[in-house]
């Protein structure tokens, strides 16, 4: 899971800084209308919508935004035409692969160029790079199992768990390739242990509803882009590409960055 623990980190601090700016609705909103575009308005048999839904309630998108940006999936009244795009690069030797959502390609391959150049590095040939990652599930688990009110209208709450006991039931559980202890940090209760639960991308939803049955806490699932291999670089190169996915990040049409970068 290199590579990945650090978004898990910083997924919420991150998420909080860009609703201030009011870029995150934004980006997350097209994720919706994309995924409401692509598989129809129902969570229950759009996957994607799901995934996309539950990114947007995480950092407290309104409801009404939501719904918004569902109706413009499937209302086709969005009269501006999105689609996902992938760029591809190499920065001091570290794979760089790209995440967009454009109505304008011209204008995001333009500005995307622009940013890399800025960190001395260019745009690599399609294909390049795309073959280095694969699609994975990312399912983030809080060792908790929910505990249910004995009072009606009362509050469920969640029972503390051993990291132990949750892994020995989450082996059963067909799909998962991987399971990793990290930390967790959110702006409301700190920070906290989580187990990072990789799956296929096919086995991803079925392994989450396997989850969601044995009703452990789960704090958040999401499709990543998982490197195949890891290369470690040293700090000055580190701080390089810190602030190189920041930029990207923080531009309107990027949607995610992912690296090869070992993590320390």
């Amino acid at each position: 899971m290199s590579g990945h623990s650090k978004w898990a980190k910083i997924k919420r601090q991150k998420g909080a800084n860009d609703v201030k700016k009011g870029a995150i609705f934004t980006k997350l909103g097209r994720n919706i209308t994309l995924a409401a575009k692509e598989g129809g308005g129902d969570m229950d048999t759009n996957f994607a919508l799901r995934i996309a839904v539950d990114k947007a309630k995480a950092v407290n998108m309104p409801s009404d935004n939501i719904d918004r940006s569902i109706k413009k999936g499937i209302g086709g009244d969005d009269k501006s035409v999105f689609q996902k795009i992938s760029y591809e690069a190499i920065v001091a030797g570290v794979a760089v692969l790209i995440d967009c959502q454009t109505d304008n390609t011209n204008r995001t391959v333009s500005e995307v160029k622009k940013i890399l150049e800025m960190s001395g590095a260019k745009l690599a040939s399609p294909g390049s790079i795309n073959w280095q990652f694969s699609e994975k599930g990312l399912i983030v688990i809080r060792p908790e199992k929910l505990k249910k009110s004995e009072k009606f209208g009362g509050k469920d709450t969640y029972t503390a768990l051993s990291k132990e006991d949750v892994e020995m039931a989450l082996l059963d559980i067909e799909g998962i390739e991987d399971i990793e202890e990290d930390e967790y940090e959110d702006e409301e209760e700190g920070k906290f242990s989580v187990l990072l639960v990789t799956t296929s991308k096919n086995d991803f939803a079925k392994a989450l509803k396997e989850i969601e049955k044995l009703e452990f806490r789960i704090v958040s699932f999401e499709l990543i882009r998982k490197a195949n291999d890891h290369i470690a670089v040293d700090d000055s190169t580190s701080e390089k590409l810190e602030k190189l996915v920041t930029n990207l990040e923080d531009h309107d049409d990027v949607d995610a960055v992912w690296t090869n970068i070992k993590e320390k």
